[in-house]
């Protein structure tokens, strides 16, 4: 990369974004967001949502509910949802688990009840959910203002130029979450925002193997794109 991009232009970036991109909703109270996350394995936005909807209408989105079904209520939804049900199954399990046990079956309540970094620390016991996925929960809660990306995000922001990539996914992450640090407003809106669409970017153009940047709305100004025409 020949040289890093200033945080202060991605606030012009995302305008773009936000008038090229509609990225799907997704829920924003903890325990749903928890769940859908864990929905299933590898599946693009259009089948989790469906999982999403067939679970809720099964079973209910609700810990003592969850801990409560069958097997055969949950199994066959999980087997929608991609390869090794089994284990998908158990990660709702432990889910309500945790819930009940350690957040007295309101995880809200008890994730407001303390400062950020423990509220943090609560939800990294859930499965799958490490630094990026706590802070979207506080984020997309309104519980903190945390910066958050998923790999789509870190991705289409390295490749737009705002950080150098390093060896590892920490260290990148790390990097991303300083560009927006010190790039936009530090309020909870902009920053949702711009986990969505630089997520959408990812997802749908910036892709890992193949871009599409013919297609991509930042075509002209990725330090991708031109490293890639030279």
């Amino acid at each position: 990369m020949a040289g890093v991009r200033a945080a202060a232009e991605l606030v012009g970036v995302m305008e773009i974004l936000k008038r090229s991109l509609s990225p799907p909703s997704v829920p924003t109270e903890p325990f749903q967001m928890l769940l859908w996350e864990n929905i299933g394995y590898l599946i693009d936005d259009r089948r989790r949502r469906e999982l999403f909807t067939a679970f809720e209408a099964a079973v209910g989105l609700d810990a003592a509910a969850i801990a409560t079904a069958e097997d055969t209520v949950l199994l066959p939804i999980a087997r929608r949802g991609g390869m090794r049900p089994e284990a998908r199954l158990a990660r709702w399990r432990t889910i309500a688990r945790i819930v009940l046990e350690d957040c007295g079956g309101d995880l809200d309540g008890a994730l407001r009840a303390v400062s950020p970094a423990k509220a943090r620390a609560l939800l990294k016991k859930f499965p799958v959910i490490g630094d990026p996925g706590a802070d979207k929960v506080l984020l997309f809660s309104g519980m903190a203002a945390l910066p958050s990306l998923d790999s789509n995000g870190l991705r289409a922001l390295a490749r737009l130029g705002f950080f150098e990539e390093r060896p590892s996914y920490a260290a990148c992450y790390r990097a991303a979450v300083a560009v927006l640090l010190a790039a936009g407003p530090p309020n909870r809106d902009w920053l949702v925002d711009a986990y969505r669409l630089l997520r959408e970017l990812g997802r749908t153009t910036c892709r890992r193997g193949q871009p599409i940047c013919s297609a991509c709305p930042m075509d002209t100004v990725c330090a991708h794109a031109q490293v890639a025409t030279l």
